[in-house]
């Protein structure tokens, strides 16, 4: 018991463990979509753009978190602009935005002095360093990704499997993949303050990718990468606080093996079940 609850007696580790259930739960509903549309580029290049915000938080005294949601909502006008005001693909587009937002932000960096902590916590993470404010507009913005996604969740269905019977069907595509890019700048630069900009991909695919594993249904898939999310997110905060490690590495390393176990053992798409399948379908030596 006492290895149960040691963590959770500062209040440093209950906000880095809330902090966790958030990213878990918005990384596994929004990961879903990004493993089913084939978006990890676009959470990457997400995690790159916010770089500036942060910079300029950090160097005013600010939130992190605030910096990069204006970085990150820039961002995502400004893929929106370039894709549609021009013969440019979204991955092109997206390309063009993260380089240059990026670049500014490596200005910034070096232009408004030693930065060196704020920089490395942006790119590693800086779980404990979750203050209450931070928290609270994880909270937030975590609510809010949710409820949205929630309002739209049919017509992202089925823009995702089938765009054109969808866009028949007079659903707005263009306009769904729009809100679609903001709920994702917006849910990375919530994770970012906990994981970092280097591991944060890792938890919006790798627990969806577990959960597609398992699961056929696209409902049954959202509630099962959630519960990874948080599983991962509480796992790791236990290996990192008793085995002193970076949490965010500890946090992806757990996912990580979730996904390694199901692959393996997954009744469904396992590794072993697909041999014994393959096994019993051979035809009997005489």
């Amino acid at each position: 018991m006492n290895w149960l609850t040691a963590p959770w007696s500062t209040e440093l580790v209950t906000r880095a463990g809330l902090e966790l259930v958030v990213v878990g739960v918005v990384g596994g509903a929004l990961g879903v979509f990004v493993v089913v549309r084939g978006l990890p580029y676009t959470v990457e290049a997400f995690s790159h753009t916010i770089f500036p915000g942060a910079i300029l938080a950090a160097a005013i005294g600010g939130s992190i978190v605030i910096g990069g949601l204006i970085a990150g909502l820039a961002a995502a006008a400004g893929i929106l602009l370039a894709a549609r005001s021009s013969r440019a693909s979204d991955e092109t587009a997206i390309g063009v935005v993260f380089t240059g937002m990026f670049a500014t932000g490596v200005l910034l960096a070096s232009a408004l002095g030693p930065l060196d902590r704020d920089v490395s916590s942006f790119l590693f993470g800086s779980l404990l360093g979750v203050s209450r404010a931070d928290l609270a507009v994880s909270a937030l913005v975590g609510a809010a990704v949710l409820a949205v996604l929630l309002a739209v969740r049919r017509q992202l269905i089925a823009s995702s499997f089938d765009r054109e019977a969808a866009a028949a069907a007079g659903v707005r595509v263009v306009a769904i993949d729009g809100l679609l890019l903001v709920l994702l700048a917006l849910a990375v630069v919530v994770s970012v303050r906990a994981i970092g900009n280097v591991l944060v991909l890792a938890m919006f695919v790798t627990p969806a990718a577990t959960a597609r594993l398992v699961c056929r249904r696209i409902g049954t898939t959202l509630a099962a990468a959630v519960c990874l999310g948080i599983a991962s997110g509480l796992g790791g905060l236990y290996l990192s606080y008793h085995a002193g490690v970076a949490a965010g590495g500890a946090v992806v390393l757990v996912a990580t093996g979730l996904f390694a176990l199901t692959w393996l053992a997954s009744p469904r798409a396992g590794l072993l079940a697909v041999a014994l399948r393959s096994r019993a379908a051979r035809p009997a030596r005489s």
